[in-house]
């Protein structure tokens, strides 16, 4: 179904009054039919520091919890390198005497958050990083790890269930291009570096085999991405990759894209499909059969060059985070957190929050764990705009207005979609004061210069008439790839084999497949289908496209996997949630023919 909602007054939203004569009319499109993945329940983090004078503070898990994150990193940046769990102490650096493992995990659980882990690589040991995860996982009765020598450590160890754990920090940042700023008492080198990540994962899965690993990268087209050293022959990816694969779970990249201007950083956004696309196309060259199980996290991103206090208060920061962790999303990362909870989302002792905790929290009202992203395109570039079909029917799309003096009245024309005549509005702008809402037109909607706003339409039976040709754009591919081919179906019985494997934890679980074409032809594009027995659902893939409908997941080729050979085989794998049951799916067919199951 084709529905353009192009017709109608436009809806002027509060305190945008004095901007609707001057508004330039901008034409959005929604694909609401072509997803761009499910949103992980990792995806919302923040950063948090062992140095935080403001941790501990009363209100801060309340704010945490409603700004929408689902993910707290500690202990904090080049800290992680010279920090000691087990005494809260750092090298050459300070740590503050309150701000405990044991405090920060009574935050995290008030907060409703998981952890994310970083453990000290500079400095530390593996088996210290091998003792962190005894004593966060596998506490209770007859204990016999470490215990920590701060005030307040249990005898008897917890069950707190981490699954997320960084080994190091920047670590390229240790002199091995030039620039030091991270310590490492290690020898240097991506190849010293990539043999201590094998022998410390290795070492806290051999604790608690459920747990996740990550390996620190450089961000592709950023310093020091691609360089060599008398240490370093190779660049650092190419170095580390080959080496640590077959032991890491997820990759680590950190982006802090200041530049001279606020245009110019909002403009770095355009950067992120190639810089997604060129890291997992490294992972697929060196991590062989594994590289569809390694995700992505971006464990520290902000539009400022350490943006903090009057800087943090700048509205473009809001505009950037939204737009980037969208498009991140969009391109298969499956987590972002922002740096800082102090001072750069919300002011120490005051707790006040700075514009980008509102663009944190504007994300929860575009989308959550489980909602599906979909593909949308702007007339307009100074009008990001992104969407989400949320599970509950409704269609949310977010319109990020970059330009810090015009006003533009957006016309939605949606694909796939009919939606009711009213809509609910939510904005945030340079007047302040947090997040409004509002009843207006799903038809349009007038955005106020500098400025986030989220339209979530309602379904509705009623249709709507033919989009005028030319007056939309053409609708955007999924970023960073060609249109996927349409699959060509195999006559009569075609072979095929496919293998089924889940890691799982507690309400999720990482479900891993290899399809293997055992007939007698190639196949120039696939489709393979299959069934949920307990109603689990996909919320993130990689090397495949995935849709689910119900209980029915359809999993087609990507652009750059489209061919599948005879006796070829080609691996996906999908993040998904469960509960009360997580049974193997017993049916699978490979373009409409049954397959066999290894």
């Amino acid at each position: 179904m084709s529905v353009c909602l192009c017709a109608g007054v436009a809806f002027l939203l509060p305190g945008m009054i004095q901007h609707a004569r001057a508004a330039t009319p901008v034409n959005v499109t929604v694909n609401a039919n072509s997803s761009l993945g499910t949103i992980p329940s990792t995806a919302y983090g923040v950063s948090e520091a062992a140095w935080d004078g403001s941790l501990l503070d009363p209100s801060l898990p309340g704010l945490i919890a409603a700004s929408g994150a689902k993910v707290m990193r500690l202990p904090g940046g080049s800290l992680s390198d010279a920090y000691h769990w087990q005494s809260n102490t750092a090298i050459a650096s300070y740590a503050a005497p309150s701000n405990t493992f044991d405090a920060f995990m009574g935050v995290a659980q008030k907060a409703g958050v998981q952890p994310l882990v970083t453990v000290n690589y500079g400095s530390g040991t593996t088996q210290e990083a091998a003792g962190w995860v005894q004593y966060a996982n596998k506490g209770g009765p007859g204990y016999n790890g470490p215990v920590p020598t701060y005030a307040g450590g249990s005898s008897t160890g917890h069950t707190y269930g981490i699954k997320y754990w960084e080994i190091g920090n920047e670590v390229y940042g240790d002199g091995t291009y030039g620039s030091a700023w991270e310590l490492n008492n290690n020898p240097h080198g991506p190849t010293a570096y990539a043999n201590t990540v094998v022998a410390d994962s290795n070492a806290m899965k051999a604790v608690d085999p459920t747990i996740k690993t990550g390996l620190v990268l450089t961000t592709p087209g950023n310093w020091p991405d691609g360089l060599t050293s008398s240490i370093s022959p190779k660049p650092w990816n190419d170095t580390v990759l080959p080496i640590a694969c077959p032991s890491i779970d997820f990759v680590i990249i950190h982006w802090y894209p200041g530049s001279s201007s606020a245009s110019a950083t909002l403009a770095t956004t355009s950067q992120i499909p190639t810089i997604i696309s060129s890291l997992r196309s490294k992972i697929n060259q060196y991590c062989g059969s594994r590289a569809s199980s390694i995700q992505i996290m971006v464990t520290e991103i902000n539009g400022g060059e350490a943006a903090s206090g009057q800087q943090a208060s700048a509205m473009y920061l809001a505009l950037f985070e939204d737009d980037a962790f969208m498009g991140m999303l969009e391109n298969g990362v499956a987590n972002l957190d922002y740096w800082l909870v102090h001072d750069d989302l919300l002011a120490s002792g005051s707790e006040t929050p700075y514009p980008p905790y509102y663009a944190l929290q504007m994300l929860s009202h575009l989308g959550v764990a489980g909602d599906t992203m979909v593909s949308s395109s702007s007339s307009q570039s100074l009008v990001a705009v992104h969407a989400v079909r949320q599970a509950n029917g409704k269609l949310a799309v977010l319109l990020v207005n970059k330009d810090p003096s015009n006003s533009y009245t957006v016309s939605l024309g949606l694909n796939g979609y009919s939606a009711n005549s009213a809509a609910t509005i939510y904005t945030y702008g340079t007047n302040g004061g947090g997040i409004t809402s509002t009843t207006g037109s799903s038809s349009s909607v007038t955005v106020a210069p500098y400025s986030l706003t989220t339209v979530v339409l309602q379904s509705g039976s009623s249709g709507g008439s033919t989009p005028t040709p030319g007056t939309t754009p053409t609708p955007r591919p999924t970023p960073g790839t060609t249109p996927t081919p349409t699959p060509t179906l195999v006559s009569g019985n075609a072979s095929c084999k496919v293998s089924y494997s889940v890691n799982q934890w507690q309400g999720g679980f990482t479900g891993n497949l290899t399809i293997t074409n055992t007939s007698s032809s190639a196949l120039s594009g696939w489709m393979l289908k299959f069934t949920f027995p307990n109603g689990q659902q996909v919320t993130q893939g990689w090397n495949s496209i995935f849709t689910q409908s119900g209980a029915n997941v359809t999993m087609t080729n990507t652009s750059y996997n489209a061919t599948l050979a005879v006796g070829g085989s080609v691996s996906a794998g999908f993040n998904g949630s469960w509960s009360g049951s997580n049974s193997r799916p017993t049916g699978f067919t490979l373009n409409g023919n049954v397959c066999s199951i290894a």
